[in-house]
């Protein structure tokens, strides 16, 4: 009796490992997101999940996890996923170009950068709680979760699929400073086999920029910044020397 628990846990273990495919998944755990030394946000992405959905022929991933702030933190917690793909969907952009997520057709979506909608009212005129990113704000409103279950056909021919996903504080009306960044996805070969790519992290995004979101939502609608310190809430000390500079600089302009 005591070698059946031992028997089904090794059988889990190798068909967790089977699902993901030869090269094992990662996840980020307990990610601590630090600029100059004082935490702003710390990261979990559990491990992306082989998905299947039999009635739509369709295999993808599903993943899933949160961020949360500090009170470090300067404006507020937003993801912003790009997706670059084989076969693109609600999109104009042509197959192996990166788009963001959600695409510019999709009537769900919303003319804002974001992962989840940044108003409740969609481009069809509906509203959509559950992709309002206040629904998904948890912590008294500091954390921010991410899921996603994107999926492709497996009877139409081989599929790559992958996303570059960036936690990003946003402050109103237009600056983005880039917090992290990583990429995952899954590959379908012409056998219907589906292998899922895990977390692979990124020194700062490549597909994230500046001339990606002019493209998208028109010059100057948004500036982005990889200097962590644009996030960053100034130290009390520094808001006042801004304060005096200020004062001295109105100063100069009356003498003027």
């Amino acid at each position: 009796m005591t070698t059946r628990p031992v028997v089904i846990l090794v059988s889990l273990i190798t068909f967790a490992g089977l699902a993901r495919g030869a090269d094992d998944t990662k996840e980020i755990k307990d990610k601590q997101i630090k600029c100059d030394g004082k935490l702003l946000a710390t990261i979990n992405l559990a491990f992306p999940i082989p998905y299947r959905d039999d009635d739509a022929k369709a295999k993808g991933v599903s993943v899933s996890g949160k961020a949360v702030a500090t009170n470090m933190l300067k404006g507020e917690l937003q993801w912003i996923q790009l997706i670059k793909t084989n076969k693109p969907h609600n999109t104009s952009t042509a197959a192996g170009t990166p788009y963001f997520d959600p695409g510019e057709t999709d009537p769900k979506g919303v003319d804002y950068p974001f992962y989840w909608n940044y108003v409740l009212k969609a481009r069809d005129g509906n509203e959509y709680p559950n992709l309002f990113y206040k629904n998904n704000q948890t912590d008294g409103g500091l954390g921010l979760t991410f899921s996603d279950k994107p999926t492709r056909e497996y009877l139409r021919g081989a599929v790559d699929w992958k996303a570059e996903l960036s936690l990003v504080c946003f402050i109103a009306p237009g600056k983005i400073g880039v917090l992290w960044s990583g990429t995952y996805g899954f590959n379908i070969d012409n056998e219907g086999n589906n292998i899922v790519n895990g977390y692979d992290e990124l020194a700062s995004p490549a597909w994230l920029t500046q001339a990606a979101l002019d493209a998208r939502f028109g010059k100057d609608k948004y500036a982005l910044s990889t200097d962590c310190a644009d996030c960053l809430v100034p130290a009390p000390g520094a808001i006042a020397s801004f304060a005096f500079l200020g004062f001295i600089a109105a100063r100069r302009r009356r003498a003027a």
